[in-house]
């Protein structure tokens, strides 16, 4: 339970069987506890994590009913705020350093989410996926390939992956790539759209070896092409490489982490809450 929020739900998962048990448990309540976390919500408003300020329920934005994706507020979303939640309580138990003394890297630049981790995060480095030298964004934003990052090794203490998994073209090398970029002991903790009632990764597309990275015409595609939100290219999208199932974890312990663990989040006090399952669903692997 995270003690900040007794109203919060929070469990860690380090299987697919241990979620099961606890879906066969839980699930008929589901749909009271979504109704329940808004209507407090509502009522009180929420706590933002890290700074701890209070934001009156009348400053909250809910665009639509998939909860998860929407409660905004300052650049964040319900599962950006899951994601900020967990690091204050790694922060809170000295697992990583303070927050003027830690080294954060994101791979997005020009969200409101990047935004938010610079105002919070003195020593924040953010980028964006921009392949192809003449692209303009070049000029003020720097590209990175999560597949083959450019930093040195052990440069960070934590990598923050929202939302990026399902389109990288080769999974268990960015998750190489980040470990190796992580100092021993330093956090990867992500969310991403998850299979979570199956072991397997649902697999959509594969990377063509000499193929140009997300461009649906040159890779091979399993299923019919699915494209996601792109702030850089919001006209054409990313593509959808693969779903996550709990394999996940598996890979991520081949790419060097120790005990990476599904936590589940419903803290409506901090406004995180999900649509399908009440909780937000966040990936934490610590490197070794």
């Amino acid at each position: 339970m995270i003690a900040a929020d007794p109203l919060g739900d929070h469990h860690a998962f380090e299987s697919q069987a241990a979620f099961q048990r606890f879906l066969g448990e839980t699930y008929p309540q589901w749909a009271r506890q979504v109704q329940r976390s808004l209507r407090l919500m509502a009522l009180r408003g929420i706590t933002e994590p890290i700074t701890g300020l209070p934001v009156p329920a009348e400053d909250l934005v809910v665009a639509h009913a998939n909860y998860r994706e929407t409660i905004q507020h300052d650049g964040c979303l319900s599962r950006q705020r899951a994601v900020l939640l967990l690091l204050q309580q790694l922060m809170a138990t000295q697992q990583l350093p303070s927050s003027q003394d830690l080294d954060v890297y994101c791979p997005e630049a020009v969200t409101g989410f990047a935004s938010r981790l610079q105002a919070l995060f003195p020593r924040f480095s953010g980028s964006e996926y921009l392949p192809g030298s003449d692209h303009t964004m070049l000029q003020h934003i720097p590209h990175q390939d999560l597949c083959q990052l450019t930093f040195s090794d052990s440069s960070f203490d934590l990598v923050i992956a929202n939302e990026i998994f399902e389109h990288v073209y080769d999974l268990p090398a960015a998750l190489a790539e980040i470990a190796r970029i992580l100092r021993p002991g330093g956090y990867l903790l992500g969310t991403f759209p998850f299979a979570y009632d199956r072991y397997t990764t649902i697999v959509k597309a594969l990377h063509r070896p000499g193929a140009s990275p997300g461009v649906a015409a040159e890779e091979e595609l399993l299923m019919e092409p699915e494209f996601h939100g792109n702030p850089v290219d919001p006209e054409k999208g990313s593509l959808v490489y693969q779903i996550p199932g709990w394999d996940l974890l598996d890979q991520a312990r081949s790419a060097g982490f120790a005990q990476p663990v599904i936590h589940w989040i419903n803290a409506p006090g901090f406004g995180v809450v999900g649509q399908e399952t009440p909780g937000v669903m966040v990936l934490a692997a610590r490197c070794s």
